[in-house]
């Protein structure tokens, strides 16, 4: 089964059918297991854990062995994003409490049973509730906020950080180091970000997968298929077409 949670600021995942490689993506990604300990791998470690936090850029790989597993995939310029960043402190990863995992895979079991936004909200909350947060004291650039404002109302015809730097009036070169230095990872990473949330934005309208992919600006089906058995651990026909998708905002 998959379940398929489309948020403003994350992708949320629930599967008993993951099996990703390693990998590493500009993601963070939070991982619960509900029948024993995961099966994930960060960097050379096999941490012993039923709920985890892995930090963006780090290579890990994941299986889910038949058990039902969430994940979820978090945008790390959102609130959220920018207060985990605080918390893991360049860290590769950080281990959930297992009095606070066994109340987050209660709220996961009720999801899976009764899919709908209200379930949905409460596991959010739970999620946060996992972190002693610490309010993000970064307060992005002006230039870095109006390209993500633009972002927002893109139509995806043109990715092209030139486009997007003449439009700041600053150099390609300046605004790529800039958002690399504020954000933590490249603008290429976090551009295909955007474009994957279009293409699934469209895929839940009711395109086709070559369509969805080919309007949201990748160069092919392909590219798109593999951005995301790259960040959701699964073939994008088989997710597509074996998935309950959701929108959440």
């Amino acid at each position: 089964m998959n379940q398929v949670y489309w948020d403003v600021d994350r992708i949320t995942i629930l599967t008993d059918t993951m099996d990703a490689s390693i990998h590493r993506h500009a993601m963070m990604q939070f991982f619960v297991c509900t029948e024993g300990k995961l099966d994930i791998k960060v960097g050379k470690e096999k941490p012993d854990a039923k709920c985890i936090l892995v930090n963006k850029n780090v290579k890990h790989a994941f299986k889910t062995d038949n058990s039902l597993c969430l994940t979820t995939i978090i945008e790390p310029v959102s609130t959220l994003g920018l207060a985990l960043d605080v918390l893991l402190e360049n860290k590769d990863y950080y281990i959930v409490d297992e009095s606070k995992a066994e109340e987050l895979i209660h709220q996961v079991m009720l999801l899976k049973d009764r899919p709908c936004k209200d379930h949905y909200s409460d596991l959010k909350d739970k999620i946060s509730g996992c972190f002693d947060l610490l309010p993000s004291q970064m307060q992005l650039d002006e230039r870095i906020v109006s390209f993500l404002e633009t972002l927002d109302h893109c139509n995806c015809d043109d990715h092209s950080i030139e486009e997007y730097a003449g439009k700041l009036c600053i150099s390609a070169s300046r605004l790529s180091h800039l958002f690399s230095e504020q954000v933590g990872i490249p603008i290429k990473k976090y551009l295909t970000l955007h474009q994957l949330e279009r293409a699934f934005e469209k895929i839940l309208q009711g395109e086709s997968i070559t369509r969805a992919s080919l309007d949201a600006g990748f160069d092919s089906p392909s590219h798109f298929a593999g951005v995301v058995k790259s960040l959701m651990g699964l073939p994008a026909r088989r997710g597509v077409k074996d998935s309950v998708f959701l929108k959440v905002y």
